[in-house]
């Protein structure tokens, strides 16, 4: 494995790290609101979240990927709150 590889890596595990950590602390919040919300499920609120999510991307063929994955964080923190 060759130098510009490993650094590459380095730096792939040093954002999984502060990504990891940053969902925890969303799922947290997300969880403090389940006795907040009459119903689990907002879907003008995804969709808003879903939006955000893709303009905070300035690189366009990037948003489908940021948006796959924003997808499956508001799909985990619906089995999060269904679960209190």
């Amino acid at each position: 494995m060759g130098k510009p590889l490993e650094e590459k890596r380095r730096t792939i595990d040093a954002l999984d790290a502060r990504l990891a950590g940053l969902m925890a602390e969303r799922f947290s919040v997300v969880l403090s609101l389940a006795g907040l919300k009459k119903k689990v499920r907002d879907p003008r609120r995804e969709a808003a979240v879903l939006k955000h999510a893709a303009a905070a991307v300035k690189e366009k063929k990037l948003r489908p990927a940021v948006t796959a994955v924003y997808r499956e964080l508001i799909r985990q923190s619906r089995l999060l709150q269904k679960k209190l």
